[in-house]
């Protein structure tokens, strides 16, 4: 009959030692955040970009002349009321070189009562704009010639 050998309790024990661990998550971790700032900085970098589109268009004379004139169009505002608001979006586009350039712009306003497209089609020459459409269509389909006395 064999016998197996009893540890002796008094005897000092082998240390305790962790198991390795990887370093597999925070590599991942560290992929995963240096992604995700990229795709913040490229979007912001986008973002600016388009408002300083918006920035420009909206403050380009053709687009701050047609807003003033609908704004104080007594026909417009008999049908969509007072005050009359531009929306946030301007769509089209404006060229510019030097004194010359071409504007083509369209962008809503509403007001209490209902809202309106506004139309803009203009050239520029030798500094001076000059528009051959300007004009609000409501949601009725009613034309309203914003270049009219």
């Amino acid at each position: 009959m064999s016998q197996t050998p009893v540890s002796d309790p008094f005897q000092p024990q082998p240390a305790y030692t962790e198991p390795k661990r990887s370093n597999t998550g925070c590599i991942l971790l560290g992929l995963g955040g240096g992604c995700l700032v990229a795709l913040l900085v490229c979007g912001g970098l986008i973002g600016t970009g388009v408002f300083g589109v918006f920035a420009m268009i909206k403050s380009s004379e053709p687009y701050t002349e047609s807003l003033t004139k609908a704004q104080s169009k007594v026909e417009l505002q008999s049908v969509i009321g007072e005050p009359i608001e531009p929306s946030a979006l301007v769509q089209g586009n404006i060229q510019l070189k030097n004194d010359d350039g071409d504007a083509n712009l369209n962008y809503s306003v509403s007001g209490p009562n209902g809202s309106a497209t506004v139309h803009v089609i203009g050239t520029k020459a030798d500094g001076s704009w000059d528009y051959s459409r300007m004009d609000a269509t409501t949601a009725d389909g009613t034309t309203i010639d914003l270049l009219a006395d």
